[in-house]
């Protein structure tokens, strides 16, 4: 379903006066042909309390609200542009709801960036009869893809009028049951080590952590091996057998291997751009655990099996955990 087929008459408010975030949703809310003022008003404050609906940040300036409300029997969607903000300097807001904290401009982004108004930020409200938890599930990931770029991020900040909004590239036509993709799901790369690392500061890292593989990289980070627990417990194993053929004396610390030594070179990667249906096939056929996710030579993280259940498994009730 694209965004121009939720939005009703009235739908898009820009500009918008919003004081704080609950006074913007309840505005927004009010636009629905179908919810009464009272309703919006008290669905708006449950929303920001998380009672019958979620707030996420997409970006830094970006906010998508979604709500549950028997008042709708449609998904309806709401686009509102507030040139004074509507957060706090320092918001909450999107860092620890489901995993979906703000996407910060990067320097590239800057030109841009900078060109829009400093308070300005938008509000994408999204309203629907069922689980709003499923309703995060199908389309958070293609709304955080899309804000990603800041070529449309700045245009909707701008954005003075509903002709502003609706010229805002690409939004409109947005659709936002898209298939979700290894990016949305994969797991960040949080610990990494280089060649030359011992062994044992690689073995010591994964008891400590509690890792179940860390990736081996070279100076510009471009990804080399993986050293996994197989690996780490095999070269145990030996250490072991050298101690108990010398007699119980432990390895000089000339003979302890680095982490190139031990790590396993070939490895099936996968792109971020691939579906994660694909992704689930691979693994399937394979017979992996995990598959590391590789951006231009770079490692940006693990596609785990525990995640690709948990995003493709049809009841996604338990979801709210993250």
């Amino acid at each position: 379903m694209k965004v121009i087929e939720m939005l009703q008459r009235g739908a898009i408010l820009a500009p918008l006066d919003a004081p704080d975030l609950e006074w913007a949703l309840t505005a927004a809310l009010r636009t629905i042909s179908t919810v009464s003022d009272d309703v919006a008003t008290k669905l708006a404050a449950d929303v920001v309390a998380g009672v019958s609906g979620e707030v996420y940040g997409v970006h830094e300036r970006v906010v998508v609200a979604l709500a549950e409300s028997h008042a709708v029997e449609d998904i309806c969607a709401v686009i509102a542009v507030v040139p004074a903000g509507f957060l706090p300097d320092d918001p909450e807001v999107g860092a620890d709801n489901g995993g979906d904290a703000p996407v910060v401009a990067t320097e590239a982004d800057a030109s841009l960036t900078s060109r829009v108004d400093p308070h300005s930020e938008a509000l994408l409200v999204l309203v629907t009869p069922g689980r709003f938890i499923s309703l995060g599930d199908q389309m958070l990931p293609a709304l955080k893809r899309f804000f990603r770029e800041a070529e449309r991020v700045a245009p909707l900040l701008n954005a003075r009028s509903v002709d502003e909004v609706e010229g805002v590239r690409g939004l409109m036509d947005l659709e936002l049951h898209q298939s979700l993709l290894v990016e949305d799901v994969v797991e960040p790369v949080q610990y990494r080590v280089y060649p030359d690392t011992p062994y044992s500061e690689v073995a010591d890292l994964m008891v400590r952590r509690g890792l179940q593989s860390v990736p081996v990289v070279g100076e510009d980070y471009e990804f080399l091996g993986v050293i996994t627990t197989g690996d780490a417990l095999e070269e145990v194993l030996s250490h072991a057998q050298v101690e108990e053929s010398a007699g119980g004396s432990p390895p000089t610390p000339q003979e302890e291997p680095t982490a190139r030594e031990i790590m396993t070179r070939t490895v099936m990667c996968i792109s971020e751009e691939q579906s994660l249906l694909e992704a689930a096939s691979i693994m399937v056929n394979r017979d992996v655990e995990q598959l590391p996710v590789i951006r231009e030579g770079e490692m940006i993280g693990f596609l785990t099996r525990g995640e690709v259940l948990r995003w493709l498994f049809p009841d996604t009730s338990f979801k709210q955990e993250k």
